[in-house]
């Protein structure tokens, strides 16, 4: 074989394995990278699923940006854990700046999340459609993300892939927020914590699959 065919091939065959003619949205800048945090979850048993307010998104550039995902990186995903919802949890603020909602990041066994803010009163987290959803210049958001135990094992994700538009660009950016964790079917009961407990009766929030209540209170999830 001549040796311009075999050069021709050998880049055909790199070009495959690349994806050559996908491209990539570019890196992006709008969002707030933030630091590194990696949450520790208490052990899932198969089936059981549980809501993560862990994403933080803040749109520091001079433009509104448009979310298209929001995609986790990491070990165990799609194998030990499955996600089968995720939305944007929007500041409340007027002008998107503020988030008094009362319902701090973290991992629920409701959805949508709430949290008890004394007797009678509970906030509940308002949740969009994470697709489309347009974040303004300097606004704030959060991502609600349910996962599955699927089968036993180990999960680390590392951080979350955003792509958004702006200006009509793609763009994307990797956030190091993640969580970690693991599947047994021997993890113990961990009935639902009394700050979401209280709330079944005021909200009309549900309980997650997996989860149960036990004398309407319940230990922190860890």
């Amino acid at each position: 074989m001549p040796a311009r065919v075999r050069s021709v091939m050998a880049a055909l065959l790199v070009c495959a394995a690349a994806s050559c003619g996908t491209s990539s949205p570019a890196g992006g800048t709008a969002l707030v990278p933030g630091y590194r945090t990696i949450s520790g979850l208490a052990p899932l048993r198969p089936g059981t699923q549980l809501g993560l307010l862990v994403v933080y998104l803040q749109n520091r550039s001079r433009s509104p940006i448009t979310i298209n995902s929001v995609r986790g990186l990491g070990r165990g995903l799609g194998a030990v854990i499955k996600v089968v919802e995720v939305k944007i949890a929007p500041a409340r603020g007027a002008d998107g700046k503020a988030v008094p909602d009362g319902v701090p990041g973290g991992a629920y066994q409701t959805d949508p999340p709430v949290f008890w803010t004394g007797p009678g009163a509970c906030n509940e987290e308002r949740l969009v459609r994470l697709r489309g959803f347009r974040l303004a210049a300097g606004g704030l958001a959060r991502v609600w993300i349910v996962v599955q135990a699927a089968r036993p094992g180990r999960f680390a994700i590392s951080g979350h892939l955003v792509r958004y538009t702006r200006g009509g660009t793609a763009y994307q950016q990797l956030i190091p927020e993640g969580y970690r964790g693991s599947v047994s079917r021997t993890a113990r009961f961990i009935p639902i914590d009394w700050s979401e407990a209280r709330c079944l009766k005021i909200t009309k929030t549900k309980v997650l699959p997996g989860q149960r209540v036990r004398n309407s209170r319940r230990s922190a999830s860890g």
